[in-house]
């Protein structure tokens, strides 16, 4: 019985060949077109500090709600906050109805772990951004805190 079992599971398996499970050819050049993007930006805001371009780089929406000083106010507290960017690492990319999402983990000197948001229309433009640091609390001994 288990090698009758065995048999048809390999058979569906056969059946449904990987390419099924494949993205779509829209799907992946819209990802190559965004991820380009998100890395220009992610360059251009947080590595070379150019917060007015960073800011050519977003979309309508995002250039006529934001002011290029408003920008160099967000960059300048995040330098205050976070410190220089370190490291970068792609983590997910999330296809919505009307929206893309990427999501990256970054290291920087002040703050080694961050989340950044960027956040897509389905036309590809860049709309929003957000950097979430995460804090890490020690715990402490039990025994320490016993004897007090």
């Amino acid at each position: 019985m288990k090698k009758i079992w065995l048999i048809a599971t390999m058979l569906c398996l056969l059946a449904f060949p990987v390419s099924a499970f494949a993205a779509t050819s829209d799907n992946a050049k819209a990802f190559a077109s965004e991820e380009t993007v998100a890395t220009q930006w992610i360059d251009t805001m947080l590595t070379k500090n150019q917060p007015e371009k960073a800011l050519t780089l977003m979309g309508k929406d995002a250039q006529t709600n934001v002011k290029p000083a408003q920008m160099k106010e967000i960059r300048d507290r995040m330098t205050k906050e976070l410190g220089t960017l370190k490291t970068t690492r792609f983590i997910s990319w999330t296809r919505f109805d009307q929206a893309d999402q990427f999501i990256y983990l970054m290291g920087f000197d002040k703050s080694p772990t961050v989340r950044c948001e960027l956040l897509f229309k389905k036309d590809g433009t860049l709309e929003n951004f957000n950097l979430t640091p995460f804090t890490v609390q020690q715990k402490t001994d039990a025994k320490a805190s016993d004897k007090k």
